[in-house]
C-alpha cells in the first residue's frame, strides 16, 4: 500500500483488456474473463481491506456487452453465479455491503437470484461498499432516473420547481457518493458509458496494463497519482 494518507473515498474501475490478454497468450477468451475474474477479486479485497477505499464500483458487464457472442454472455453470467456464495461470505467477513447498479432486464432468473442474495446477505454491512455495475449503461440510468421522477410529477408527488442535483441523485441506481478516482485499464482512454454523472468531478487515470495484470503494485500506482493531483473541484 502507498504511503499517501490521501486515499480516495469512491474508487471507479473499468475492468477491460481480459479477451486482448487471453488472444495475446493464444488462449480462448473464457480463460481471458477467469484470470480477470480472479485478479477482480484480489483487488477488491486490497482496496477495501488494506488501502482504505470506502466504495468500489466496478464496470463489469454494460449494457453493450449483450451483443457479444451468446457462449461469452453465459460464460461471464456463469463466473458471477458459481462464486455468488463465497463472495458473499467474503463480503460478510469484511463488513461490506454489496450493490448491483444496472437494470435487470435481460438478466436470466439465475442471475438476479444470485443478485439478491448477495445484497440481501450484506445489506446491514457498513465497512465498505462492492458495487457491481452489471448490465449497466450511463445513459439508461439517467434515462430510468428522469422517467422515474416524470411519474412523481405526473402522480403530484413532486413539485417540478422542486427537481434539483439531490433529486437526481437520489433517483439513480446506487445512492453512492461521487467518484474520486476512475483507472481503466487496457490502454483506451475513455469512460465507455460509465457513471457519467458521478464522475463528473473525478480524477481519470488510465493505464496500458491488461486488467488480469493489474496487480496491487498497479493499484498502489493509481492511487499514488491520485495522491498527487490537485483537486479544485471547479475552485
Amino acid at each position: 500500500m502507498p504511503e499517501e494518507k490521501r486515499i480516495p473515498t469512491h474508487v471507479a474501475l473499468i475492468v477491460d483488456g481480459n479477451r486482448r490478454w487471453a488472444r495475446s497468450r493464444r488462449l480462448p477468451a473464457s480463460l481471458g474473463h477467469k484470470a480477470g475474474f480472479d485478479r477482480l477479486t484480489e483487488i477488491t479485497r486490497y482496496a477495501i481491506k488494506d488501502c482504505g477505499v470506502h466504495v468500489l464500483s466496478l464496470y463489469v458487464f454494460s449494457t453493450e456487452n449483450f451483443h457479444r457472442d451468446s457462449k461469452e454472455v453465459n460464460f461471464l453470467m456463469d463466473l458471477l453465479v458459481n462464486n455468488y456464495k463465497a463472495m458473499t461470505d467474503e463480503m460478510i467477513e469484511r463488513g461490506c455491503r454489496i450493490r448491483f447498479s444496472g437494470r435487470r432486464e435481460n438478466l436470466q432468473p439465475r442471475v438476479l437470484a444470485a443478485m439478491d442474495y448477495m445484497m440481501e446477505a450484506t445489506r446491514d454491512k457498513d465497512k465498505g461498499v462492492v458495487n457491481f455495475c452489471l448490465n449497466y449503461g450511463s445513459h439508461a440510468e439517467l434515462t430510468d432516473a428522469a422517467r422515474a421522477i416524470a411519474r412523481e410529477v405526473k402522480a403530484g408527488t413532486l413539485d417540478p420547481e422542486a427537481i434539483d442535483e439531490a433529486v437526481m441523485e437520489r433517483h439513480l441506481y446506487s445512492d453512492l457518493p461521487p467518484v474520486d478516482l476512475m483507472i481503466r485499464t487496457s490502454g483506451e482512454q475513455r469512460l465507455s458509458n460509465f457513471l457519467l454523472w458521478q464522475c463528473a468531478y473525478a480524477e481519470f487515470y488510465f493505464t496500458p496494463t491488461l486488467f488480469p495484470d493489474f496487480d496491487k503494485a498497479a493499484f498502489d500506482e493509481a492511487l499514488a497519482e491520485y495522491a498527487r493531483r490537485d483537486r479544485r473541484m471547479g475552485g
